[in-house]
Parts: structure tokens; C-alpha cells; sequence
């Protein structure tokens, strides 16, 4: 026996963001210290930490496309597009650019990456465009290349949503086309990687455009429509229940992917060119390894088990709240640290631990700042410039006690 669809709640989604953020930042002070490159036991494993960046990915994927889905599935008008633009531009740019402002101008960070010399990188930067030009991609804030493949997504779902409702709206087998088309965006992801890379086996830049990445989105999308789909009472998916009760093999599986990306694929340590072959196994192994980790998020009695208790502890949620002020000030004080003692990146004498210490504890308290003193209150604007029914958005899926983020 099953439970009867009900209205979704993802409390524990904050507790992924957390870990999610800590997992990128401990990947960078690794890198940074040296520590990967002296402890490869070790280094195999904090190297691959960027699969946090696919569990955002997916996370993206899920809560965004979900409301589309659900009211595909329910025979309602699609979610109002100015609404879910004004609020994906109010929560992600004011935020980055107070960030960009400080590591550009008043931080003033070394490197003709961090200078903006022109109107049209002054655009690029301040627009998330920068990935997409040779020049400037991989600069201002070096991590906002992620962000680029975000907005650029956020750009593209509403399409891809509109042409899923044309090709269901005479059929009721709507889910099953929607798995067909998340199949070929999966396959399509895989082989524009592919193709790049057969054309510039130097890792062009072209391999971190959202193309590349429509792989993992699909998959966090996947889950978008086997969620809403049991909602709406229109599909029951076996797998997806069996996930809900069973977290901890959710979570042995995705562990299990991540060993294999980390020791058994061939990948180096370090940030080298990688074989197509490579890339295919990275590409494979992360968006496996997230999309496990993420099924106790989606499935499942949301009270019950060790692993949901943890990710809604007080903490890990405070954390996933202000990850984005995290991940954007991050970089800049694993720089700071360097500056302030005077020593070099990839020093060998410098520890991982003080690294940490020092650029996590005033990321968190900048992410905090930025989420009290901008990102909630600039949220709140969207009520105003584009009113609607909150029950609609992303974002009232996975929290109650906050209305955005």
C-alpha cells in the first residue's frame, strides 16, 4: 500500500544547499593549500568536492521546473513568467553584484581576470555573460561561472517548458513524453560535451556553457516530474517510493558513484585537461552521485529517518539560507588569507585547516550579512512588481518559515 498524493513539502532541501556550499568551499581551500597535491589518498576525494556544484544543478532543475510540470499535470495556465523572472533576477543579481563590487573595486583582487577595463566587460560581468567571451570568461568572481550556467538556464526552462505543453496538450500520457524529452535533454548534454571536445581537446570554454551541463539538469528535472506526476495523482513510480523509505541506501549508492568518479575513472588531481573519455565519466559519475544523494530530498516521509532529522538541524539550515552569500565570498577570502600572511597559494607549508577556518568563518559571516541586509529584503520587491499566488513558485516548495530563496 502506498500513500495517497498530497500536497509536497522538501524541508530538507536547505540542508542540502549546506552541504552543497561546504563541500565547494572545502574543495577550493584543498586546492588552494596544496593539500590535494601532497595527500592523494585524500586529494582523489576533496578534488571531486565540485559534484556540489551538481547538486545545485539538480536542485535547480527540480524546483524550478516542478510548478510547470504540476500545472501541465492539473490542466492550469503555466506560472506566470514575469513573476519567475523578476524573482530569479532579484534573487541572484543585487547579491552578486554588492560581491563583484567588493572583489573588483574594493578589495581590489590581483590579476587582469579581476579588472573591468571596458562597457562591454563592465556588460559581460554584470549581466552573468562573462563565461560566454574568452576574455573575461572565468573572471570578476572566478566562481560566478556556475552562476552563468544558472541564469542561462533559468532563461531556457520556460522554453523548454513551452514546448512540452504543446506536445501534451492533446494526449494524456503526459509523463511519459515528458521522461522522452528529459532523455534526449540528457543525451543532448552529453553530446555537445563530446562534440566540443572533438573539436578543441584543450577543454575550450565552450565546455562550461549550459549545453554541457543539460545532462544534470535533466536529472534534477526528472525528479521535477516523477514528483509532481504522484501529486497529481497521474503516475506512481515504484522507484520513487522505494527511495522514500530506504535513504541510507539512497545515500550508499551515491557514495559508491563518488568513489568511482574519484577512483576509478582516471580523473587527475588537480585541474588538468580531460580525454573526452574522461569528461564522459566525470559527466556520468556526478550527476549520478547528486541525484541519489538528492532522492530522500523528493521521496519519502520528510519526518522520518536519521539523514532528514540532520539536514533539518538549525544549523545545516542556517547555512543552506545563506549558501549563496557563501558561495560567492568564498574565493575572495581563500585569497585574503594568502594576502594577510604573506604567503603564496599552493604553499607547502600552508595548512588546510587554518585555510578553512579563516575563509569559512568570514564567508559565513558576509553570507549572513548579505542575506539579512540584501537578498531577503530585495525579495520582498517581487510582491510588488509582479504580485501572485505564492503557491506557484519554487521556492514555497522546500521552506515555511522563509518565503524565498
Amino acid at each position: 500500500m502506498t500513500d495517497s498524493p498530497k500536497k509536497a513539502f522538501f524541508p530538507t532541501l536547505d540542508g542540502y544547499r549546506a552541504l552543497a556550499a561546504i563541500a565547494v568551499l572545502v574543495l577550493h581551500a584543498s586546492v588552494i593549500s596544496g593539500f590535494i597535491f601532497r595527500n592523494h589518498a585524500v586529494g582523489q576525494y576533496l578534488v571531486r568536492l565540485d559534484v556540489g556544484v551538481s547538486v545545485f544543478f539538480l536542485i535547480s532543475g527540480f524546483l524550478l521546473y516542478r510548478p510547470f510540470v504540476l500545472a501541465r499535470l492539473n490542466g492550469n495556465a503555466s506560472p506566470s513568467l514575469k513573476r519567475y523572472f523578476v524573482g530569479r533576477f532579484l534573487r541572484i543579481y543585487p547579491a552578486y553584484w554588492v560581491a563583484l563590487i567588493a572583489v573588483v573595486w574594493i578589495f581590489k583582487q590581483p590579476g587582469p581576470k579581476h579588472q573591468i577595463n571596458s562597457v562591454g566587460e563592465f556588460v559581460a560581468y554584470f549581466g552573468l555573460f562573462q563565461q560566454y567571451f574568452a576574455k573575461t570568461a572565468y573572471g570578476g568572481i572566478q566562481q560566478a561561472w556556475t552562476l552563468c550556467v544558472e541564469v542561462s538556464f533559468y532563461i531556457f526552462l520556460p522554453l523548454w517548458a513551452f514546448l512540452l505543453r504543446g506536445l501534451t496538450r492533446k494526449t494524456k500520457n503526459v509523463v511519459v513524453i515528458e521522461l522522452i524529452g528529459l532523455a534526449i535533454l540528457f543525451t543532448i548534454g552529453i553530446a555537445y560535451r563530446m562534440l566540443v571536445l572533438s573539436f578543441d581537446p584543450g577543454n575550450a570554454v565552450e565546455i562550461s556553457w549550459l549545453p554541457a551541463f543539460f545532462d544534470q539538469f535533466a536529472l534534477g528535472m526528472l525528479l521535477a516530474v516523477v514528483s509532481a506526476g504522484r501529486e497529481a495523482g497521474q503516475t506512481r513510480i515504484t522507484w520513487g517510493e522505494i527511495a522514500g523509505r530506504h535513504p541510507w541506501v539512497c545515500w550508499a549508492i551515491a557514495a559508491l558513484c563518488f568513489w568511482a568518479v574519484s577512483t576509478q575513472a582516471g580523473l587527475p588531481v588537480g585541474y588538468t585537461r580531460l580525454s573526452p573519455s574522461q569528461w564522459l565519466a566525470w559527466s556520468l559519475g556526478y550527476g549520478l552521485t547528486a541525484f541519489f544523494f538528492l532522492l530522500p530530498a523528493v521521496f519519502g516521509n520528510q519526518d522520518k529517518s536519521l539523514i532528514r532529522r540532520l539536514l533539518r538541524h538549525p544549523v545545516l539550515v542556517f547555512v543552506g539560507v545563506v549558501s549563496f552569500g557563501v558561495y560567492l565570498w568564498h574565493e575572495l577570502f581563500l585569497d585574503r588569507f594568502f594576502i594577510s600572511t604573506g604567503s603564496t597559494p599552493f604553499d607547502p607549508g600552508a595548512n588546510i585547516f587554518a585555510v578553512l577556518i579563516f575563509a569559512g568563518s568570514l564567508s559565513l559571516i558576509a553570507a549572513a550579512l548579505s542575506w539579512s541586509l540584501i537578498e531577503k529584503p530585495v525579495m520582498k520587491l517581487r510582491e510588488r512588481w509582479a504580485p501572485g499566488a505564492s503557491s506557484d513558485d519554487a521556492v514555497s516548495l522546500d521552506r515555511r518559515s522563509l518565503d524565498e530563496h
